[in-house]
């Protein structure tokens, strides 16, 4: 997720509501087949009731412990993550679906040993930082692998500083690997399509994970606090819950709702309007026009700005709505998922390698039984497709 100097301008209007370090050890793990957060084993039925528990593991990278924006605290991330699952639950801050998906603290580590911090390990960095995210997202040759555990039983959120990026304008909130889908019926459009069923860590030559930019990890709407935001409260477009509320939108396959196309390994912004994250019921818009109306209407509106002016959007039929949707950028409500949505998500867990959970067969509703690994890199690396989005 991506926003722009000009919005800082914005970022605590009031809004009426819509409604221990631990050591790095070798990446061979052999893994405790009785521990089994992700329900890989579950006997119940996988359908869309079905509430997928995906363990998340946050890596806290760091080169200052005494810099809280570094190392950032335990209790920190489990305020985040809690307030992203009534995101994912839907209809607490506005009318949106339930994805019936549960972002939970890992509470063990590859090993099946119980985690001294659930949910959280702290990496002391020494190479250059701040960091590039698209170095340790995007280096081949195993390089930063190390650092991210196996992504069939974790997602893996890496939350350091990011770099400052000399080519934008923009600051980086967060940035995301998209997932991947095996070559069948099941198959979806805007996804990178690989030939086998399953794929395992030692398949992966890079760090598949999403990135959080700790600069901003205290940076929140009020709207979560005992009331929901039910009157009002102030917007903040920096809110780190709904930067990984968005970037685990992206891991779990889905797009941006404003026109984009793709560019070498990403995607960029394009100055037309066309459905392009493959959602029919998702509003589509020209973000480039509405930046720029956006950059003119806050240089002469100065201190007289009107929040609905700012979340308004004009469709590719030129309708007007207000941007209420997790894959859009700010200035949005930043609440809802819609059933399309939805149901793109579902098809990533159901059959996407790499991601966490119960799996069904290919192509039908049938499960598929799978195996943890036996800590034997007998794997190669493949060649796999890289995709950045933020």
């Amino acid at each position: 997720m991506k926003i722009y100097l000009y919005l800082l301008l914005a970022t605590t209007l009031l809004v009426a509501s819509c409604k221990s370090d631990d050591n790095l050890e070798d990446e061979k793990q052999v893994h405790n087949t009785e521990y089994d957060q992700d329900e890989d084993n579950t006997t119940q039925e996988i359908n869309d009731s079905y509430v997928y528990k995906l363990p998340v593991l946050f890596h806290v990278i760091y080169n200052n412990r005494t810099n809280s924006k570094q190392y950032v605290s335990q209790s920190r991330l489990a305020t985040i993550l809690s307030r992203v699952n009534e995101l994912y639950k839907g209809n607490i801050y506005g009318k949106s679906e339930n994805i019936n998906v549960e972002f939970q603290l890992a509470t063990n580590d590859e090993k099946g040993n119980k985690l001294a911090s659930p949910g959280v390990e702290y990496i002391e960095w020494d190479e250059d930082y701040p960091i590039d995210p698209y170095k340790i997202m995007g280096s081949k040759g195993r390089a930063y692998t190390k650092y991210i555990w196996d992504p069939n039983e974790y997602i893996n959120i890496m939350v350091y500083n990011f770099a400052t990026d000399e080519d934008t304008d923009g600051i980086t909130l967060g940035i995301s690997h998209m997932p991947y889908v095996i070559k069948n019926d099941s198959a979806l459009a805007g996804l990178s399509v690989v030939n086998q069923t399953t794929l395992s860590k030692e398949n992966l030559g890079y760090a598949y994970c999403s990135s959080i930019n700790s600069l901003y990890i205290d940076e929140e709407s009020t709207r979560y606090d005992a009331d929901k935001g039910k009157n009002s409260y102030n917007y903040n477009s920096s809110d780190v819950i709904v930067t990984l509320a968005h970037e685990l939108g992206h891991y779990l396959g889905l797009h941006h709702t404003f026109t984009q196309r793709t560019q070498d390994q990403s995607y960029e912004m394009v100055d037309s309007c066309g459905d392009t994250d493959f959602c029919k019921d998702t509003p589509s818009y020209n973000r480039i026009a509405y930046q720029r109306e956006l950059k003119n209407y806050l240089a002469y509106s100065k201190d007289d700005i009107d929040i609905r002016y700012l979340l308004r959007r004009s469709n590719c039929n030129g309708s007007d709505f207000y941007s209420e949707n997790l894959m859009d950028y700010s200035i949005s409500y930043s609440f809802s998922f819609s059933p399309e949505q939805k149901q793109r998500i579902r098809k990533v867990l159901y059959y996407s390698p790499l991601i966490p959970g119960p799996k069904l067969q290919p192509g039908t509703n049938r499960r598929l039984v799978t195996t943890k690994g036996t800590g034997k890199e007998t794997d190669k690396v493949l060649d796999l497709p890289i995709v950045f989005v933020k």
